[in-house]
């Protein structure tokens, strides 16, 4: 069996894969029970209330569930977003918008720094045709974590969207403390479920506004939600073995501790990477005062024998996956530290890269 360092699609457990093995119908009551069960125990996870905020799932990966988010809220000859970026996720944002022909503007850091407060506020409080703000909370691409606690100090309201595709279940994320109107996640990161649908928890009030704006059939949020309050129902094929699957994966969430449980093991094994392999030799890509427990960047040795491929085959060979970087202008590659991991798993994977190191007589330093 593959172990996955990866973060997302990643490690889960023999009981959630098991409950993959029962089929159901789609319309069937007990079905719509785990609908419902789903949606309710996201809005608990999320600690808001149900007459403020609502669950919707959409099928598809959570990038699906941002542009519906995009296509939804945003009119387009009104509003205009402003994106914060740090990375390749913040850019992808940057592309959907100009695919579907919404107003945006542009807010860029390093790909190894965070994206910064007061320039945000900055940016708002300069240009009033501002009417969204976007932003990445875990940037995978490079393991950072965003201050997303600020928008209070605004002098003015703006719709607040947080990609929490990889941050969600792993933090906690007061979203009405912090003002958060749409926040977006996944069946398969931090729950540890199968891929196949994404979530938006959202602000009941603004996406009751927001018939008719999408120019997208599938990817409209308010009719998906409209639908599945008159019906209870996905209104085209849902993934019903990949929600069967998620809902385990919730009972386990629990069973784990919730976030807080969630947290600390996976705080632990990033940290234990993190110190091992500095130990090894090898040079962290962020700050460790930035770094988020879901995936940890690490510089390509400088040594011209060292080949990620070569890497990648070897640890491969060895049913351990880790991840290709993602950076522009830094080679890197990633070692996740999200997913039903243990610390035998990661204490396995540190063995395989000494040896690697050892019999390919790299020199990290």
């Amino acid at each position: 069996m593959q172990i996955l360092f990866t973060p997302g699609p990643l490690l889960t457990t023999k009981t959630v894969k098991e409950a993959a093995l029962v089929d159901m119908g789609s319309r069937d009551p007990k079905f719509i029970s785990i609908i419902q069960n789903i949606r309710s125990t996201l809005l608990k996870l999320s600690n808001v209330d149900e007459k403020d905020y609502t669950a919707v799932l959409l099928q598809g990966s959570g990038t699906y569930a941002i542009e519906a988010t995009f296509h939804t809220v945003l009119k387009r000859e009104t509003d205009k977003v402003l994106v914060v970026s740090n990375g390749a996720y913040g850019e992808r944002q940057a592309k959907i918008l100009t695919a579907i022909n919404k107003q945006f503007v542009k807010l860029t850091y390093d790909e190894n720094q965070k994206c910064v407060v007061d320039d945000i506020i900055k940016t708002i409080e300069n240009d009033p045709t501002i009417t969204h703000l976007s932003m990445v909370h875990s940037e995978t691409t490079s393991g950072i974590i965003n201050d997303i606690d600020f928008v209070h100090r605004l002098s003015r309201r703006v719709v607040f969207i947080l990609d929490a595709v990889s941050s969600f279940g792993a933090y906690e994320i007061p979203i009405s403390k912090l003002n958060i109107d749409f926040l977006i996640s996944t069946s398969n990161k931090n729950i540890q479920g199968l891929p196949g649908f994404a979530f938006v928890i959202a602000n009941k009030q603004i996406l009751s506004q927001c018939k008719g704006n999408a120019a997208s059939l599938v990817l409209d949020l308010y009719d998906q939600e409209e639908y599945m309050i008159k019906t209870q129902q996905f209104r085209f094929t849902p993934p019903t073995h990949v929600l069967r699957c998620f809902e385990c994966a919730l009972k386990e969430f629990e069973e784990e501790g919730s976030i807080k449980g969630r947290q600390k093991r996976y705080t632990e094994l990033q940290q234990y990477l993190s110190q091992q392999m500095q130990n090894l030799g090898f040079k962290l890509f962020v700050d460790p005062k930035d770094q988020g427990c879901i995936i940890t960047t690490f510089l390509f040795p400088k040594d011209p024998k060292f080949n990620f491929n070569q890497f990648y085959d070897y640890l491969a060979a060895k049913n351990l996956i880790i991840y290709p970087g993602k950076m522009t202008k830094a080679e890197t590659f990633r070692i996740g530290s999200i997913g039903a991991l243990t610390m035998q798993n990661m204490e396995q994977l540190i063995e395989a890269i000494k040896t690697f190191i050892a019999e390919t007589n790299l020199q990290v330093q």
